[in-house]
């Protein structure tokens, strides 16, 4: 920053920079973080990302003998499962993402008075 820069737009570039840091994170571990569940019976395993993306699936030998509908079953369990667990890391993610968004405010607006 400029010296000849206005200091409440300083302070806004400084909490830009931090919102956008935060940011880089949460896209980071979003990408990065796994979510792994199984079936009740523990007969398929599937691994989502922090996007809900499909990274894995591990489906135990000779399940495939109990049928589609079977499979399908406890493929879906397995996924609901997954889903849950990053549903509930992203909506604690956010939770955080959004006290800061409110302490950034908070500090902007102190920096006017």
């Amino acid at each position: 920053m400029t010296e000849d820069m206005h200091p409440e737009v300083a302070a806004v570039l400084r909490q830009a920079r931090r919102l956008q840091s935060l940011m880089d994170e949460q896209l980071d571990k979003m990408a990065t973080e796994s979510f792994t569940a199984t079936d009740d019976t523990q007969t398929v395993e599937v691994t989502l990302n922090g996007h809900h993306w499909l990274q894995d699936v591990y489906i135990q030998d000779g399940l495939l003998r109990l049928g589609a509908e079977t499979v399908e079953n406890r493929v879906n369990e397995a996924l609901q499962k997954a889903s849950a667990e990053a549903s509930a890391s992203i909506d604690a993610d956010r939770e955080r993402l959004d006290a800061v968004v409110a302490e950034i405010a908070a500090e902007i607006e102190d920096e006017r008075r």
